[in-house]
């Protein structure tokens, strides 16, 4: 297959539709989505504006919904959701994005059951050597000894993930 990369805020449902109405326009019916968009606004709750914790949380809560919005008459054969570890081990100032990440996590059993021809998968990630992960945290990473994903290990995972049988658990 080919794959097409469209950047946009995903947390705008009018730009969201946009794309997904260009994509189908020139493609055809949308057939996966991939919904790998996330920010980092890292404070202690105490510390967190409340704009912080929206743009986290919606990133990745908001942004989904309006995918699914999108593509809701799609036959969508795969959904693959990139969440985080953080959503069941925690991470010190980030409450919002472990929330935002189990959300995920949630929304990916329920569309496994509305979507029951569509290969659904909630990826919680550990942290790649890559994307989000800048100097300064590659660096607490190491220092705390956890090892970083390599992008080519990485996406290999990821294709064994997708290409496992349907009797294999939504959340990996």
């Amino acid at each position: 297959s080919e794959a097409h990369y469209h950047s946009v805020d995903v947390r705008s449902a009018d730009a969201v539709h946009r794309v997904i109405d260009t994509v189908r326009a020139t493609h055809g019916p949308v057939r996966a989505v991939f919904h790998g968009a996330g920010v980092l606004e890292d404070r202690l709750i105490v510390d967190k504006k409340p704009e912080q914790f929206e743009r986290v949380f919606d990133t990745k809560v908001k942004g989904l919904e309006n995918l699914l919005a999108a593509t809701t008459q799609d036959p969508l054969r795969h959904l693959v959701l990139f969440s985080s570890v953080t959503a069941r081990m925690g991470n010190r100032g980030q409450a919002d994005y472990a929330m935002a990440n189990e959300a995920l996590n949630k929304i990916a059993q329920q569309c496994a059951v509305l979507r029951p021809h569509c290969r659904v998968k909630a990826v919680n990630w550990g942290p790649w050597d890559g994307g989000m992960v800048d100097d300064s945290l590659r660096r607490e990473f190491r220092r705390r000894g956890v090892p970083l994903i390599a992008a080519r290990a990485g996406a290999a995972s990821l294709m064994r993930e997708m290409a496992a049988g349907p009797d294999q658990p939504v959340e990996v």
